[in-house]
């Protein structure tokens, strides 16, 4: 573990979780896009959370979880970079993929069951959670390990080749 690949880690872990927010913030208004000749959101949403109203389409919810995921991309980033060298494949775009299944594992898969038992979630709804989540690991894995290879060969000193990691 080399404090340079922490920090690249780091670096890139804040790049693609801003790229993963940029992604969710589109993808949500789509979605509620989609919906609106359909069902008024402002309802649904102020039916099952009091006093939130419009805000999955306000400037400021897309604002806070864009500054969330890079938060979160800059943890995981990190975790990223220290064990970077431990992961068991070759490539950093595997690596990064097998990184975020590993995660999945734990908190898409794992805490969807027992959290949907409890709360006596129907079944239907688990698996989607369960199954977007891991969409969304593979991607956030891939660029995360794409974006790690990029800021490793732009922080590489000068006068020495950047680390060569396909």
């Amino acid at each position: 573990m080399a404090a340079k690949d922490i920090g690249d880690g780091a670096i890139a872990g804040i790049i693609t979780g801003v790229i993963v927010g940029v992604i969710m913030v589109l993808l949500a208004l789509v979605g509620l896009s989609s919906l609106m000749p359909y069902i008024d959101i402002n309802a649904v949403f102020g039916g099952l959370l009091p006093a939130v109203g419009g805000a999955a389409a306000s400037l400021t919810a897309m604002i806070t979880l864009l500054l969330f995921s890079a938060i979160v991309g800059l943890v995981l980033g990190a975790i990223f970079g220290a064990i970077f060298e431990n992961i068991p494949t070759r490539g950093a775009i595997s690596k990064g993929i097998v990184f975020m299944l590993v995660l999945w594992v734990i908190f898409g898969l794992l805490l969807p069951i027992v959290v949907g038992v409890g709360a006596r979630v129907p079944a239907a709804v688990t698996a989607a959670g369960i199954i977007s989540s891991l969409i969304a690991a593979v991607i956030w894995g891939a660029l995360l390990g794409l974006t790690f290879t990029w800021v490793s060969g732009q922080t590489a000193a000068p006068g020495t080749s950047p680390v060569f990691r396909p």
